[in-house]
């Protein structure tokens, strides 16, 4: 789908526009707390076996290059979402970013966003996060009283201090 601007279509090297957004759900429905309003961590039924939670290394390098092929824009955004996507690993967005520069065309911006309760992120992880120029949204339910009223881990204690 070419985007159009005042009546314009939008060309981006000699092209027209083509985007796309897909949320990458990579980790499936794996999280490491046990919000009680989540409706994702119930999909685990739907799958037969763990091993078809996680995004296989050879399925993301297929999607990482289709998705970049399929855009002619100067920016092409992934976002990244669980579950608990943390869960997927640092090596894992190591791997992702990559991938990216490997299938990214020249004057090409790729830029990334992770969806996150942030129980997980350490120095590592937020130097990585920094780096590499990932947005984050990091999932808070207001004050801790609110929050941890919610998003429970699995022995049910509260996770604002973590997050914190």
């Amino acid at each position: 789908m070419a985007e159009a601007s005042g009546g314009k279509q939008r060309m981006f090297r000699g092209k027209p526009v083509v985007r796309m957004h897909a949320m990458m759900k990579a980790i499936g429905p794996l999280c490491n707390l046990d919000c009680d309003y989540c409706y994702y961590t119930s999909k685990k039924e739907l799958l037969a076996t763990q091993s078809q939670w996680r995004m296989t290394p050879e399925t993301l390098e297929l999607f990482i290059q289709q998705y970049v092929e399929q855009q002619n824009a100067p920016e092409i955004v992934f976002s990244w979402q669980g579950g608990e996507a943390s869960l997927l690993g640092l090596d894992f967005f190591k791997t992702v970013v990559a991938l990216q520069k490997k299938y990214a065309p020249p004057h090409v911006r790729i830029e990334n966003d992770l969806q996150t309760n942030g129980t997980l992120l350490d120095d590592a992880w937020c130097a990585f996060l920094r780096d590499n120029n990932f947005l984050v949204g990091l999932s808070i339910d207001g004050p801790k009283h609110m929050h941890d009223a919610h998003r429970k881990d699995a022995t049910g204690a509260g996770s604002f201090d973590r997050v914190m």
